[in-house]
């Protein structure tokens, strides 16, 4: 029976600081996993540089596994056929039948938030399905909570593959696994989250580009009825009153720990 042990890796600090804690003989490690759902094209580097998430991954996430001796992954799910899922913006819908399609958690013109399905079909589903490849029965999987973050700790939904919080185990904050980046000269993704991520608050929408922003406003606006904003308003609308405080968005952060909200 083949068991794996993987890193999930959403390219932010703490999640690249369990890259260098595997390789210091912290906690075991044999591959680097890092999901990609098509809609994380506008990703800030800590260096103030700004790409897709691919190109980060390219530049620092695989050779500082390599480096390590870990072997890194860049996967997307799909569809249960071998049928890569499409980018997760190209999926949000609302259908003729008046049905809504949509994985992310918008808000409706009611004032309520749809449920988040977008980390499990994206996320957690491309994280297993790489395991399954290379021949997993068993798995364990350290994701990089930290301190901040302990209510998010959550029992895995499976039997073969256990969670486990290396960051959490050891006390750690966010902050520390910042310090020790920058102090090794390692760029980490300021905020990983997808380009139209409802989870958004005003310090993240602030990192968003003025483009990316525009053709999100675009999106937004064929999904009727349904806004990025609790504040049930066009983003570009949202974001004028979140800039004069009058509008403030609290930040919610993802439920699932896969997911680097």
């Amino acid at each position: 029976m083949m068991h794996i042990n993987s890193i999930s890796c959403g390219q932010g600090a703490p999640s690249l600081y369990l890259i260098v804690m595997a390789g210091q003989g912290l906690f075991p490690a044999d591959v680097v996993i890092t999901a990609d759902t098509g809609w994380e094209n506008d990703c800030l580097w800590s260096t103030g540089e700004r790409t897709t998430a691919k190109e980060f991954w390219d530049a620092v996430t695989q050779p500082l596994a390599e480096e390590f001796g870990m072997v890194a992954a860049w996967v997307r799910a799909n569809d249960g056929e071998g049928n890569p899922l499409p980018p997760l913006q190209d999926t949000q819908a609302i259908l003729p039948n008046g049905k809504v399609s949509i994985d992310i958690p918008m808000y409706g013109s009611k004032g309520g938030k749809l449920s988040q399905s977008c980390t499990s079909k994206y996320k957690v589903a491309a994280m297993r399905q790489e395991l399954r490849r290379r021949g997993a029965r068993t798995a364990t999987s350290h994701l990089g909570l930290t301190m901040d973050e302990v209510g998010r700790m959550k029992p895995n939904d499976v039997k073969w593959e256990t969670k486990a919080w290396p960051l959490i185990e050891r006390k750690l904050y966010r902050t520390n696994a910042v310090a020790e980046l920058e102090r090794m000269g390692i760029p980490y993704l300021v905020t990983s989250e997808c380009d139209g991520c409802p989870h958004k608050d005003w310090p993240r929408w602030k990192r968003t580009s003025p483009a990316m922003i525009e053709s999100l406003g675009e999106w937004e606006s064929n999904i009727d009825g349904f806004f990025l904003t609790r504040n049930l308003i066009p983003l570009s609308q949202s974001l004028a009153k979140m800039e004069l405080g009058e509008a403030m968005d609290m930040f919610e952060p993802c439920d699932d720990g896969y997911c680097f909200v």
